[in-house]
């Protein structure tokens, strides 16, 4: 206490109590972490000590139809935005989606998706809101990859009926890689190495000069003879960057002599699972966006852009091939390989340049989904979206991809 205090008779008060906070009570030095909920636990799928594909599935089946059933879809969908989910994840949360009445979340979902069951999911849910040509291009992409898959052909069927299309034959993918009868060529026979609808190629060899050659040889000579003429016209056309060399034809015999590329087309490339090939991606896939972009600029659509007519003479060195059904930009479409036709095509509207931006994003697709590498994936597979999308998204000439893919 100061003088004064004491000579007026006043003493200090003491200073005013701090006020505490409630202290937790303290906790067992060896006391367990709190169990994360269903919800917790689905939304760290894909992170360090998350749930795996099977405990997560198992998780969400719980789950579903409950009151925690959109917590969950919510928990899914947050995951996969940020890291992707395994495809049978998004499958689940895509059916559980279309089952509470949100087919376009659905899709939203499953927009990259590429497994058969996701095909398959997608074309449902385009058929049922009236996309028939798109469902059936999605189903056609399924049965590429899974002839026998449950449902496949039975909705590739019904699709078709719902369309006016003739209905054809199973489809047929096996390749036979047997040698047939030599044709009347100054060439030499050595393999089979494709088989398609209009006729044969073979590796085989100029008798005369040594030189390795490809041999197309139509299966009716006859019959064939005004598209045959049409393929080399086209080829010779656009001769240059990028394009098959024609060495020599004969329309009476019905064979044409091309350019013999090593590497054989990328759809060998692929059933090899030759990644060494194929990656880095952009080392083949901006020659080839060239090589497309010189077809568009002199109004030509290919019509028929698919790994086996995409041949590598080096892994960096890409041809187109096969202009059979090349037409004018604007000319009615004439039908196209199965899994590679776009919806557009399907629904019988004129050629168009999206028609081959399709195509190529139905290669890089095929690429990506093979080759399964995570920084091929980061890069191209927006890319591979888009030229796959609705055609008004999708980029309207070659000329777009090379100017898409040189910026990534």
């Amino acid at each position: 206490m100061g003088l004064w205090s004491k000579l007026l008779g006043h003493e200090s008060a003491p200073p005013p109590a701090q006020p505490t906070s409630p202290q937790p009570p303290a906790q067992p030095a060896n006391a367990e972490p709190p169990v994360p909920t269903d919800i917790e636990r689905l939304a760290s799928f894909g992170l360090p000590g998350g749930p795996s594909l099977d405990e997560a599935l198992a998780t969400f089946k719980r789950l579903r139809t409950t009151s925690d059933e959109g917590a969950a879809l919510e928990a899914l969908a947050h995951a996969h935005a940020d890291r992707g989910l395994a495809a049978p994840l998004v499958v689940a949360a895509a059916s559980a989606m279309a089952d509470r009445g949100e087919p376009a979340r659905a899709l939203e979902l499953l927009q990259n998706a590429t497994s058969p069951a996701a095909l398959l999911l997608r074309a449902d849910l385009e058929a049922d809101r009236g996309e028939i040509p798109r469902a059936l291009s999605l189903v056609e992409r399924l049965l590429l990859r899974e002839l026998d898959h449950p449902g496949a052909i039975e909705r590739h069927r019904r699709y078709r009926a719902a369309l006016g299309l003739v209905e054809g034959a199973r489809p047929d993918l096996a390749t036979s890689t047997v040698v047939a009868a030599e044709p009347d060529t100054p060439y030499q026979l050595l393999r089979e190495v494709a088989r398609g609808g209009a006729g044969a190629v073979y590796e085989a060899e100029d008798r005369e000069l040594g030189r390795r050659v490809a041999l197309k040889v139509y299966h009716e000579p006859t019959r064939d003879r005004d598209q045959l003429l049409h393929e080399v016209r086209v080829a010779v056309a656009l001769s240059g960057p990028g394009v098959v060399r024609i060495f020599d034809v004969d329309p009476e015999h019905g064979w044409i002599a091309l350019e013999w590329a090593a590497l054989g087309a990328l759809r060998e490339r692929l059933r090899a699972r030759d990644f060494h090939s194929l990656l880095p991606i952009e080392r083949w896939l901006l020659p080839l966006a060239r090589a497309l972009a010189r077809v568009h600029d002199a109004g030509y659509v290919h019509l028929d852009v698919k790994p086996a007519n995409v041949l590598l003479v080096t892994p960096d060195d890409p041809v187109l091939t096969d202009f059979g059904i090349a037409c004018r930009v604007g000319a009615a479409s004439p039908p196209g390989s199965m899994g590679y036709v776009s919806p557009e095509r399907i629904a019988k509207q004129p050629a168009d340049f999206r028609d081959d931006v399709f195509g190529f994003g139905r290669i890089l697709e095929d690429v990506l989904d093979a080759a399964q590498d995570p920084a091929a994936e980061k890069r191209f597979r927006a890319l591979a979206q888009l030229c796959t999308g609705p055609a008004a998204a999708r980029p309207a000439h070659a000329r777009d991809l090379v100017v898409r893919i040189q910026a990534l």
